[in-house]
């Protein structure tokens, strides 16, 4: 596989946190270590912990104090396992620390048009900041409505769940399923969850989203296939009830990182596309991290989850951004001009929607297709000052990607929108 060359000349310039105000306009290259001290660059891949690696290189660009907060949001590595952030996977998620960041530096209501699991609203929570969401993935909002639920369910959500394990564990029969969801699994893992199903959908709300959210975090795990991210099927085996105690599991765990959670006005969560729908009016700051090109196909992805809980994905198959699938169904030169388009589309549709002063910031990583880089960071500063923001900051961070033998670079950028200037009425003649 093609390596990213070499960058040719000099090497940029390094440097310290107190030179960064004397080159306000200008691209500043910081030592990650400046940062964050324990880094220890160019590990044994071997010794990798979970979540992005430490990066290699950062920039700045901008406000001194901004782009020192953007650096530090873009530098975040390893897991967070703060609150509710483990429950459940979900692909490509925002780093809590990142949105965390960001999050305190800029006041205000959240919002975030590409919820997906609803990292950014999690950490609005316990900020004691009102949030909302939208994304075009049931899924994505049952996730997030689960992360954000009302810590007073956590009681009632163990006891139900101790009901419903005990349940699936009966060799009771079960009315035939889908054929398609029974090809995925072993019969008598495939009846424990029918037999916990079928109770979950008799729960009133919120309680039955609770429990269809944990369901959704074991259906993967106890089918053939390989992982979230991959439809590869790999027939192994589960022994009989084990299915209904990691359900049971899951459930407690759930509760234990609920009731980490503050008090908190319940996220305004919409399925919806970021395209046609914007933040609520008053919103300070819209935070988000929109799907990298060419890199996931997201509803996809969901195909179990989907059809044991009844969902309807609608339009948002063909609705997806930047979707793999339309990469290979495409081309790479007219899917990066269909990716280009929806993103000038959804940040001007944000962007319209904000008022004066309030700000967007977007995390977004350079996609990888056919082995060819695919820069993300031109075309969404570009839209981003074609739909009113000015930026007023930047930062990068390069990462090792171990898996492809290169560099991969994720950026976070934030602007400002700005009150528009109304023409001054000429003068009448004399």
């Amino acid at each position: 596989m093609a390596k990213r060359p070499a960058p040719q000349g000099p090497p940029p310039e390094r440097l310290s946190v107190s030179k960064l105000g004397k080159r306000r306009n200008r691209e500043a290259v910081l030592p990650p270590e400046a940062l964050l001290p324990e880094l220890t660059l160019g590990g044994d891949p071997s010794q990798r912990v979970a979540g992005p690696p430490p990066p290699l290189a950062l920039r700045t660009h901008g406000d001194e104090g901004l782009s020192l907060v953007l650096a530090d949001a873009v530098a975040a590595s390893g897991r967070s396992e703060r609150a509710t952030h483990g429950f459940h996977a979900y692909p490509a998620g925002m780093h809590p620390d990142c949105a965390r960041a960001v999050i305190a530096a800029c006041p205000g209501p959240v919002h975030d048009p590409f919820c997906g699991g609803g990292t950014v609203l999690v950490e609005a929570a316990l900020a004691g900041r009102a949030s909302s969401g939208t994304d075009l993935s049931p899924i994505a909002l049952l996730v997030a409505g689960a992360r954000t639920a009302d810590p007073g369910l956590a009681g009632p959500l163990r006891a139900a769940s101790r009901r419903i394990a005990a349940a699936g564990q009966l060799r009771s029969p079960v009315e035939p399923g889908d054929e398609r969801l029974q090809e995925w699994y072993e019969p008598h893992v495939h009846d424990e969850l029918a037999r916990m199903m079928a109770l979950i959908v008799a729960e009133a709300e919120p309680l039955r989203s609770l429990l269809e959210a944990v369901f959704s975090s074991v259906v993967v795990k106890a089918s053939y296939r390989e992982s979230d991210t991959s439809n590869r099927r790999v027939v192994s085996h589960r022994p009989p009830g084990t299915t209904s105690v990691l359900f049971h599991k899951k459930a407690r765990e759930l509760a234990r990182k609920l009731e980490e959670l503050p008090p908190h006005e319940a996220p305004r969560l919409r399925l919806a596309d970021a395209r046609r729908r914007g933040p609520p009016p008053g919103t300070g700051i819209v935070i988000t991290s929109p799907p990298y090109p060419g890199v996931y196909d997201y509803l996809p992805m969901q195909q179990l989850r989907l059809a044991w809980l009844g969902l309807d994905p609608g339009r948002g198959l063909a609705a997806e951004v930047g979707s793999r699938r339309s990469f290979r169904a495409l081309g790479r030169a007219e899917a990066l001009t269909q990716w280009r388009a929806d993103t000038a589309e959804w940040i001007a549709c944000q962007g319209e929607a904000l008022e004066s002063g309030a700000r967007l910031a977007i995390v977004v990583g350079d996609g990888l297709v056919g082995d060819r880089p695919v820069d993300a960071l031109g075309p969404t500063v570009e839209a981003m000052r074609l739909a009113g923001l000015e930026i007023v900051a930047r930062a990068s961070a390069d990462r090792a990607d171990h898996a492809r033998d290169t560099l991969r670079t994720e950026h976070i950028v934030l602007g400002e929108k700005r009150a528009r200037v109304s023409a001054q009425p000429k003068p009448a003649a004399t």
